[in-house]
C-alpha cells in the first residue's frame, strides 16, 4: 500500500472515498476510526487520515482525485522537510494541553484571488 492522500477533513474525506469507490479503486484510510478521536491533540504524524492504495492502482487513483479537487497536494509531490525543533516543540505543547493550544496550520500556503 501506498500514500495517496491526507483529506483536509472529514467531508472532503467521504467524498473521496465515494468517488474511489464509483471507480472501483481498492484503498484503504489509515486511522480512519482512530483519527476521530478527537479528545486530545491532533498530531499530523500520529493520527491524520490517510487514503492508501495498492501501488498498482496509485496513478489512477491520483488522477481521479486531481480531477475532482483542483488544489489536491500529494505526499509524494511534496518537499517538505520533517519538522524541526520547533515543530516538536509546538506538537509537544499541543499534546500536553489536552488540544487547547494548535499551532498554526501550514504557513506558506497562502489563498490567492487573482488567480480566479
Amino acid at each position: 500500500m501506498k500514500k495517496l492522500y491526507i483529506p483536509s477533513n472529514e467531508s472532503e474525506l467521504v467524498f473521496i472515498k465515494s468517488v474511489l469507490e464509483a471507480d472501483e479503486i481498492p484503498f484503504y484510510v489509515q486511522n480512519d476510526n482512530f483519527g476521530s478521536l478527537y479528545s486530545g491533540a491532533y498530531m499530523n504524524y500520529f493520527n491524520a487520515k490517510t487514503i492508501m492504495v495498492p501501488e498498482d492502482y496509485y496513478d489512477e487513483a491520483k488522477e481521479i482525485i486531481k480531477s475532482v479537487i483542483k488544489d489536491a497536494e500529494f505526499p509524494d509531490l511534496q518537499t517538505k522537510e520533517p519538522p524541526g525543533v520547533s515543530g516538536l516543540f509546538d506538537n509537544l505543547l499541543s499534546f500536553l494541553s489536552l488540544g487547547f493550544y494548535s499551532p498554526a496550520k501550514d504557513k506558506s500556503k497562502k489563498s490567492t484571488n487573482s488567480d480566479q
